[in-house]
């Protein structure tokens, strides 16, 4: 995959994040479309590209969301290493281990976003912080297979 390609999708996806799919809400949550870039920047590019994709990500998410300056600017390329390294050992062929594997970084990425927020001072009840974590990482996850048939290109 091209980086140029993956780039302007993450700012396009950017836009799109913070203001069209606020229509696109199930329960009040929304994919996490930002972390499916910076999942398929950790999959299909090269180390040093990847961490751009995900730190423009990350600045970008930063300026927009609620959670405390910064969490996103260094969780998304923590995304990319820890990507990058599982890739080396295991195989990442089929669009089923690829849903599981982002449920499972989109899942501990809002636990850690949502534990950063309760520790800096904010206050989060349980059943929502439930309902957001488990509801978006489904959510995001299931996008997945859509969003990878436009942007990947197919033989």
């Amino acid at each position: 995959m091209k980086v140029w390609r993956l780039i302007i999708f993450t700012a396009i996806i950017g836009v799109l994040q913070v203001t069209l799919l606020d229509c696109f809400k199930v329960f009040g949550v929304k994919p996490d479309i930002l972390l499916i870039a910076v999942f398929m920047a950790g999959i299909f590019l090269d180390l040093r590209p990847a961490l751009n994709v995900g730190l423009l990500a990350g600045i970008f998410k930063d300026a927009f969301s609620l959670t405390p300056p910064g969490v996103n600017t260094i969780l998304f390329p923590m995304w990319i290493f820890l990507i990058a390294k599982l890739i080396h050992e295991v195989s990442i062929d089929d669009n089923l281990t690829r849903m599981l594997l982002l449920f499972v970084v989109v899942l501990l990425n809002n636990i850690i976003s949502g534990l950063v927020l309760i520790y800096s001072g904010g206050f989060l009840p349980l059943g929502i912080f439930l309902r957001i974590t488990l509801l978006a990482s489904i959510y995001t996850a299931l996008i997945l297979p859509l969003i990878l048939r436009f942007i990947v290109p197919t033989p």
